[in-house]
């Protein structure tokens, strides 16, 4: 299951359990709107709760073509997650898309959100 919630050009998204296409299907058509909407580039907070097991094989497919679609649309990414493999995959998937991704544990939500927000420069 997937959540956006967006607030002041801040993206904020909570993913748990297993993400599947539909969860891409409600995502991609709003993130293009938000990005649409706003004028450069969006800024993001991913919070992979607890319960969060990943995504099928489409769900994959589907977020690396949205990632090569609208890469210039990305503004920085803070990741938020209790577990180890999430601060290794935030650091994995750096060189891979065209924006900064950082991860913070989640009692550093506010300090997630400034850095997202502020283009790097909190924190």
């Amino acid at each position: 299951m997937l959540k956006v919630v967006e607030d002041d050009g801040l993206v904020r998204i909570k993913a748990e359990r297993t993400l599947d296409s539909t969860d891409y299907d409600k995502f991609v058509p709003e993130f293009q709107r938000i990005a649409a909407r706003e004028p450069g580039t969006v800024p993001m907070v991913i919070e992979l709760a607890p319960d969060f097991s990943g995504w099928d094989f489409d769900g994959i497919w589907r977020d690396l073509k949205l990632d090569a679609k609208r890469k210039d649309s990305f503004g920085q990414i803070a990741t938020l997650g209790d577990d180890k493999w999430v601060e290794w995959g935030t650091m994995l998937s750096n060189p891979l898309i065209r924006t900064e991704m950082k991860f913070f544990p989640p009692l550093n939500r506010d300090v997630a959100e400034r850095w997202a927000s502020d283009e790097g420069n909190a924190a």
